[in-house]
């Protein structure tokens, strides 16, 4: 008999708008089948305002109500509401709504915690009521939305919440419970895990979607299976790339093609933020800084999360100073080791950038 699997995500903050997010959805459905998972969760806010979920229900049923297996939602701090009046989502789509009534899957339980605004005592005092209700001999699975205060995240790292502390927990809050893993939603920057103290593991598998301009780098699912260590898998969704392009005044390679081929190396579904900083030698390249920063808008285009931000400078005036060649000539003839001379050289270009301005 094969192993349960459930595919694990949250925070997709699905509106009427962001087609991407519902692309995001479409992804994490198709790995499902392909997977043949027994369970897709969700472990808080599927929709990013509690009222989207009136207005797109409809769209969400065709979406994940596949028939080939089960999707199990957690209520989270941004939905919450939507999901108190009895709304039907899908013949094959479970809400936990209540943390006493868990979804049963083979020998395999999916407990949840809906969202509350509830302290960290509280939130203790749960999960002893929880830990009662558990069987040990079963493998136990529980659905989370808050923040892990051991993990030390800054705040931006939980989506736009300002600096309200959801659902506040530490790994030492479960270890009464009988649990293979903490399933758990809030964090969206990247997927993370730790060991809990009394087995298991607590997980979180980060957006799967880009939301805020944090989430970069590929986004990732967390498959789950009985027996087995977790999967991260990787997504082919939306999401923000990071790219440094640092100048160096002395190396051969044209800046252009050095763009060119990171560029090769980004995710095609990456919006990019590029920064190009350092110092070049535009007589080297035949390029002017304007014409430099024209070519990197240009082989950009579309791909810019927002305008680069442009801080190299070109010092072409340094290396055609007589002075200066001199230097470099003299220190071409030391037997210096390569790193020393590559110092010397900076400190050259320093001084003489002084001098000059």
């Amino acid at each position: 008999m094969k192993s349960l699997s459930v595919l694990h995500t949250a925070d997709l903050h699905l509106t009427e708008k962001n087609e991407e997010r519902w692309a995001a959805l479409d992804e994490l459905v198709s790995l499902s089948r392909q997977h043949k998972v027994s369970a897709l969760v969700i472990s808080g806010d599927l929709f990013d305002h509690h009222t989207e979920a009136e207005k797109l229900r409809s769209r969400l049923r065709v979406s994940i109500d596949s028939g080939d297996f089960q999707t199990v939602i957690l209520p989270g701090n941004h939905d919450h509401k939507a999901y108190r009046s009895g709304l039907y989502f899908g013949e094959n789509v479970s809400v936990i709504n209540n943390w006493e009534e868990p979804v049963c899957l083979k020998d395999t339980v999916i407990w949840g915690l809906p969202y509350e605004r509830i302290s960290g005592e509280k939130l203790v005092s749960r999960l002893r009521e929880m830990a009662d209700r558990m069987n040990p001999d079963q493998d136990n699975y529980l659905l989370f939305h808050g923040e892990l205060l051991d993990a030390f995240f800054p705040r931006e790292d939980m989506g736009d919440e300002g600096n309200i502390r959801y659902m506040p927990s530490r790994l030492s809050y479960f270890e009464p419970l009988p649990l293979q893993h903490v399933l758990a939603g809030h964090f969206h920057s990247r997927y993370t895990s730790w060991k809990l103290p009394g087995g298991g593991l607590f997980t979180y598998p980060g957006s799967p979607v880009a939301v805020t301009r944090r989430e970069t780098g590929v986004r990732k699912a967390n498959l789950v299976t009985v027996g087995e260590d977790p999967l991260e898998i990787p997504l082919d969704t939306y999401h923000y790339e990071e790219l440094v392009i640092d100048l160096d005044p002395f190396g051969r390679d044209d800046p252009l093609k050095v763009l060119d081929q990171k560029l090769k190396s980004i995710h095609p579904r990456a919006k990019i933020f590029l920064t190009v900083e350092g110092l070049f030698n535009g007589s080297a390249f035949d390029l002017t800084e304007s014409e430099l920063v024209e070519e990197v808008r240009s082989r950009v285009g579309e791909r810019f999360a927002e305008q680069p931000v442009i801080k190299f400078t070109d010092v072409q005036h340094i290396f055609e100073d007589d002075l200066f060649r001199k230097f470099l000539e003299k220190l071409a003839e030391k037997d210096y080791l390569p790193e020393q001379k590559e110092q010397v050289k900076e400190m050259l270009i320093s001084a003489f950038r002084t001098v000059q301005s």
